[in-house]
Formats: structure tokens, sequence, C-alpha cells
């Protein structure tokens, strides 16, 4: 059975048709209902449950009183006898169709409901946010980008199993308790009545408090989360500061923050506690007492002093679930806002809807009037017009700021640029997919980061004979051999660490090139991809590179002009714009900004200045 009910939703089922993936709307109702589509039969299931399992506890309640009647007038000799019968269909009940319904309905809630709708809103929440430029992700700590993701999606989850599992249970079983005094006094509802006013003025005062104070301890909690992951991926920088006595002020008044915040919630929760307590007394006393009052004078039987009893510690025990159960949908409310404010953001960098594939014929690229920003107004390109023909080798050269990032980071689409065009074979690069873009793009960087994965994962798929060969093109196939992770993995199937921390800087580098000679693309980017490299790997690879560049258009990007001496082509850029170009020889004859540069290489590194 459980099988079953896990298997009554599916998760991972496209939301739109096509495996498209839609923005998760930003407002709170509306993802509610719109990115939880899928679990609305199993949600009005189990709210049809909740209201017979609130119908039984109601009528097990009334049963007690009649109970109780029975037994006041009944001879002990014969009470089996006139009764026996309908004590067993009491007992069948209790034993039997009461634990049924409890055990249906918790099976919906814990196993078709919360492990699904949890898994449902992280995954969609993950591909939507996958699917920004890289630009969106540099703006934020990836720590907090992934808290938001599963933090949201565990809100999400709470909201729903909330409003089914407790609120619906908890406003049937009241209301059934209302009916239950009005039948046998209507004058019963008023005690009754009255507390429900008391409560849900308790509840007008708390609420909006609690969900301000939930929201500053989200904030608070956000704050810690980033600290921690900062101080954590950068201990190496911090261990250079070498000042722990500053780093600990800063880290003290974050867990400050964080501590007020949650006091300030437990402050709110001591004090909604302590008046549920007080009103529990009012309606025990108003209930229990009237019911007395009513016996007193003949206008009722025993049994409903006993109904009334058992209903008041019932309902003064659901009430302060009830009062837990809104506290914590308001938080994970405020949650959920919280973490769409991040999710929900529109793709920065989205496919057309009539995107094509990329066609990658020969290879030509062409930039037409590019400017990009980064919204500042200045830096990156401006109005650069730059034309690399088919299997052309180019190298990029120019101070730091001078726009050769941009030119890389725009070609790949990580940012989209603010004016011009980029064709790659005379198409438009932003009316194709980003995957099938990238997907002819072969790059290898400098500050190369590896995924926390093992070698083989990081060089990229198909069979291990290829990846092999690629790795020996890179001269890696040597380290990589006598690699072995912690877990007792070896070889290319040992893991790397986070961020391939666990090799150095010139193996990643290594590992970096196989991957892009696995990909075997026609156009190849290289940003410095033998800087980590000592001069006798370099030459090793620069062999593999040679022939790896034959027949492919290559962008190479380099401070230490020696490695693309050799390009057939040369791109100096100076302010976002081209001042130069030419073969080395040439740019070294014209006297001008390539030639001053090549002039101020120390130990074949180009200058800041």
């Amino acid at each position: 059975m459980f099988r079953l009910l896990a298997r009554a939703v599916d998760p991972f089922q496209d939301e739109v048709a096509g495996g498209a993936v839609a923005a998760p709307p930003a407002a709170v109702p509306r993802y509610l209902w719109r990115a939880l589509r899928p679990v609305r039969a199993v949600v009005a299931a189990s709210l049809a449950l909740c209201v017979g399992c609130a119908a039984v506890d109601v009528w097990l309640v009334a049963y007690a009183g009649r109970l109780v009647d029975l037994l006041a007038v009944a001879a002990p000799e014969t009470f089996w006898a006139e009764h026996g019968r309908e004590l067993l269909g009491a007992a069948a009940l209790v034993l039997i169709v009461r634990p049924a319904v409890h055990l249906a309905r918790e099976s919906l809630d814990d196993i078709a409901l919360r492990p699904n709708a949890l898994t449902l809103a992280t995954w969609r929440a993950h591909r939507h946010v996958s699917r920004q430029p890289v630009g969106w992700f540099r703006r934020d700590f990836a720590g907090r980008i992934a808290t938001w993701v599963r933090d949201g999606g565990a809100a999400a989850t709470t909201c729903i199993y909330t409003t089914v599992h407790a609120l619906a249970y908890l406003v049937a079983f009241i209301a059934g308790s209302a009916w239950l005094m009005a039948d046998a006094d209507p004058r019963l509802l008023v005690p009754l009545a009255g507390w429900l006013a008391c409560y849900l003025g308790l509840m007008w005062y708390v609420i909006p408090r609690y969900r301000r104070a939930s929201a500053r301890q989200q904030d608070a909690s956000s704050a810690l989360t980033g600290l921690l992951v900062d101080a954590y991926a950068n201990a190496d920088t911090l261990a250079l500061l070498a000042d722990r006595a500053a780093e600990e002020r800063t880290a003290r008044t974050v867990f400050a923050g964080a501590r007020r915040a949650h006091l300030g919630v437990q402050r709110l929760e001591v004090t909604m506690n302590a008046a549920l307590y007080l009103l529990g007394g009012v309606l025990l006393a108003g209930l229990v007492g009237y019911s007395i009052l009513l016996w007193q004078t003949g206008a009722a039987p025993l049994g409903l002093v006993a109904t009334a009893l058992a209903l008041s510690f019932r309902i003064m025990s659901l009430a302060e679930w009830l009062l837990d159960s809104v506290s914590a949908l308001f938080g994970a409310v405020g949650a959920l806002r919280q973490s769409l404010a991040t999710v929900a953001q529109p793709l920065e960098a989205a496919d057309r809807e009539d995107a094509t594939t990329l066609s990658v014929t020969g290879g030509a690229i062409a930039f037409t009037a590019v400017s990009h920003h980064y919204g500042n107004g200045a830096g990156g390109l401006d109005r650069l017009t730059l034309r690399i023909a088919p299997g052309e080798r180019v190298g990029l050269v120019g101070r730091s700021g001078a726009g050769k990032s941009t030119l890389v980071n725009l070609l790949l689409r990580f940012y989209e640029p603010e004016s011009g065009t980029i064709e790659i074979d005379g198409q438009d690069i932003s009316a194709v997919t980003q995957e099938s873009l990238r997907r002819h793009i072969a790059m290898v960087t400098q500050d190369t980061t590896l995924l926390h994965r093992s070698v083989r994962e990081n060089i990229g798929p198909g069979d291990l004979p290829g990846i092999e060969a690629a790795a020996r093109a890179a001269a890696a196939a040597g380290f990589i051999a006598t690699l072995r992770d912690p877990e007792g993995r070896g070889g290319y199937d040992a893991r790397v660490g986070e961020r391939g921390v666990r090799l150095s800087g010139g193996q990643r580098q290594r590992i970096a090139l196989a991957r892009a000679l696995h990909r075997d693309a026609p156009i190849l980017i290289l940003d410095e991809a033998t800087s980590a490299l000592d001069s006798e790997t370099e030459a090793v690879i620069q062999e593999s590179l040679e022939r790896v560049m034959a027949g492919r258009t290559v962008l190479a990007v380099a401070h230490r002009l020696s490695t693309i001496a050799r390009m057939d082509r040369i791109v100096v850029l100076d302010a976002g714009r081209i001042v130069a170009e030419g073969t080395h020889d040439e740019l070294l004859s014209q006297e001008g900004l390539y030639a001053t540069l090549w002039s101020r290489q120390s130990g074949g590194f180009l200058g800041e200045h």
C-alpha cells in the first residue's frame, strides 16, 4: 500500500508540455495553487478523511456522554443484555474504523503528500534556477541560493501539510462540537462562542506579530548561513588574513542577530501558550459549569456534563495545536515569500519560444556593434565589431578590464548584450537554444573549478576509452591513475572534492583541458588554458592543443603573450574596443599597445599598466 501511495504523484512530471520550464509565480497563493497542482487530488482525499476523522472523534465524545447516562440508569445484571450489541458496535468503531480512517489519513499525508510535494516544489525550483545565466549566480552567494531553493520547497510543503493535516481537522472538530452542544442545548453555544471569539482575537493580535518576527528570524538565519558558507568556503583566505579576533567579532555580531531574532519568536510563543491556558480554563469553566447547572435543574442528563468535560479538554489541547499550526503556517508563508523573491526571478537570459537548434558548419563568429557594461554605463565592451573566419585562431590581449572576459561571456550567453548582435555561421545566438550553443563550444578557463564528482564525470559523458584518450592528450592520465579518494575509489572513479580541492591547480586545469578535448566541439575557447601548468607540462599540452586546434575556430585569451604568439591573428582590446589587430610580428612592428605590453612582460606575464 505504501508503494502505491508513494506513486500517487509523479514529482518529476513536466509542468509545461514539451518539457519547458515555467517560472514559479512570485506571489505565495498563486505559487501554491499552480506549482503544487499535481498533488491536488491527494489534498482533496486527505481533506475528506480529515472531516471523517473529526466526525468520528466528535461522535466518540458524544457517545461517552450517552454511556454515562446508560450506566446511571441501567441495572448491572441486565446492562450487557440490553446494550451489548450497541457496545460491540462502539468497540468496533474504536478498534477498527477509527484506526483505519486515521491510518488512511496519515498515509496520505505523510507518504503520498509530504515527500512528493517536497520533491516536486524543490525540483521545479531547481530546474528554473539552474537555467539562470552565470552572471545571475555571480551576484549572490551560492550557499544562499541553495538554501532558498531547499527551504522554499520545505516551506511550500509545510503550508500544504499544515492546512490539510491540522487546520482542516481542527475546524471540522470544532464545528462538530458546536453542533453537538447546540443539539443538547443551544445555550451551550454561548461559552463556546465566547471562547472562540477570544481565541480569534488572540490570533488576530499574535499572528501578524509572529509573521514579522518570523520574517526577521528568516533574514537573520539567512545571514548566518551566508556567513558560515563564506567562512568555510574561503577558509584559506581567512587564514591568510591572520586576524581571528576581527573575524570572530564579525561572526559574533551575526550570531547575536540570529539569537535576538529567535528570542523574538520565542517570546511570542510563550505569550500565546500562556493565553491559551487561560482561555482553556474559561472554556472548561463555562461549558462544564453550565452543563452542571442544566443537570441540576433537570434540563439535561448527567451525560451532558461528561460530554462537556471531554469536549473542553479536547478543544483545549486542539486549540494549542491549532495556534502552533497557524504559527507554523505563517512562518512557512514568510519563508516561502522570501524564497520566491530569489527563486521566482524571471530568467535573465531565457530561450525564445521559437528558439532553434544551432547548426555549426564552419564556426564563423561575428560580433556586430556589441556593447555591454553590466548595467554600469562603463567597462565591458563598447560597440565592438569583430569577425572571426571559420577555422581561424584568434588571440585576445589587453590590460585587465579591457573587455576580454566580457567578450567570452557574451559569446557563451552567460550575459545578454545590451546592444548589438553575435552570430555563429550567420545565426543570431539569441535566437538559438543555449544548450545547443554551448554544445558546440568547448572552453578551458584560467580559474578551473571541478564538480564534486568522479574524474570521469568531470571529463564528460561517454565510454571510458574515449575519456582516457582525452586524458592522455591533456597529459592527465598519469596522475589520474594514482588518485584515491577517502571512500577508496581510485583512478577515473575517484571523487575530486568540492570544486576539485583534492587536486592541484595544474591537475585541475589538465582535467578541464581533457574535458574540452573530449567535447570535440567546432569552437574552442582558451582562457589562460595553461596558466597553472609548469613549463614542461605546458610544452606537452601545447603540442596537444596544436593538434586539437586544427580545423577549429579558436578564441584564446591570454595575459602570457607567448602562449598566443603563434595565433593566426591577435586582437588587442582597450576600454572595450579593438585598438589593433594582426599577427604577432605585425603588431610588434606597429609599436603600439601590443608592443608596449610585450616589452613590459616579465617572465612572460602581462602587467597591469
